[in-house]
């Protein structure tokens, strides 16, 4: 969804939970750079069966009362965090999952939470934002770790993982308007399906080079104001995606949709900083 003047909607899933505040967070700052307004979605949903019709309508109203806290909450603290974004509060009825990835198709990008009220804290990923990434249709942004935004200056770099895919390739640009507008290095690391320690691994050698050294290319062509950093590693994907990660203030990875990749899962519920998913449209 757009505003009057065109610019598509940030929109961030909000339910007053730590991990839902860290998202707003994001995503005001999402918004800023993008001059994108905001829309702040609460769902929220009747799950009774079989109440008495005067119970039901009862509820219903409290439940829809109370979504309408939720939601003056979130605004006010956007509008305290920042002057210059237009904040639209949307209160969905029905499944956030569902109400989100509907949302998705009319936004520039959607912002989560890794987890939500009543999640327990064990729980790497909740299942909102596990369906949301793999279903939307725009990138999504799960803000994991402690949730602090990247700014001009810091060391830690944007991270892309690539694989020559089509998928990789939608990660890559938006990886690079990440780096470029926070002022952040990009740092490109491969990932195969083969590690140095197995059978494959010469060959593998000789076949990172190519996919991780057209992504540089097309960087220094498109973004040459964006420092970047290749990276060959030989480790097996999943160790040298879990180094990657402990430096990321943002990893950035694509999954071909609606098939979600194993590199995007993997990272998804493993991945100790925030990730961003770009999902190639079927």
């Amino acid at each position: 969804m757009s505003d009057r003047g065109g610019a598509r909607e940030v929109v961030v899933g909000f339910d007053g939970s730590v991990h839902a505040m860290q998202a707003l967070d994001w995503a005001l700052d999402e918004a800023e750079l993008r001059g994108s307004p905001l829309a702040l979605c609460h769902a929220w949903h009747w799950p009774y069966q079989g109440v008495a019709p005067e119970l039901e309508e009862a509820g219903r109203r409290s439940l829809h009362e109370a979504a309408q806290h939720v939601l003056a909450h979130g605004v006010e603290c956007a509008r305290q965090r920042t002057a210059g974004v237009v904040v639209r509060p949307v209160s969905e009825e029905g499944s956030a999952a569902e109400r989100l990835t509907e949302l998705s198709a009319g936004a520039e990008l959607l912002v989560l939470g890794s987890r939500g009220l009543g999640r327990l804290a064990r729980v790497p990923v909740g299942s909102v934002a596990a369906h949301v990434a793999m279903h939307a249709r725009c990138p999504v942004i799960v803000v994991r770790g402690v949730g602090a935004l990247p700014r001009p200056g810091e060391p830690r770099p944007v991270v892309v993982v690539v694989d020559g895919s089509p998928a990789a390739d939608g990660a890559l640009s938006f990886a690079a308007r990440e780096a470029e507008s926070r002022q952040l290095p990009l740092k490109i690391v491969y990932s195969g399906a083969e590690g140095a320690a197995s059978p494959g691994a010469a060959l593998r050698r000789s076949t990172v080079h190519d996919p991780v050294e057209r992504a540089v290319a097309v960087i220094e062509e498109r973004h040459p104001d964006v420092l970047t950093h290749p990276e060959n590693p030989l480790a097996p994907p999943p160790e040298a995606l879990r180094e990657a990660a402990q430096e990321a203030r943002l990893l950035v990875v694509g999954a071909a949709h609606p098939a979600f990749g194993s590199v995007a899962q993997w990272l998804l519920y493993n991945a100790v900083c925030p990730i961003a998913v770009v999902t190639q449209p079927a």
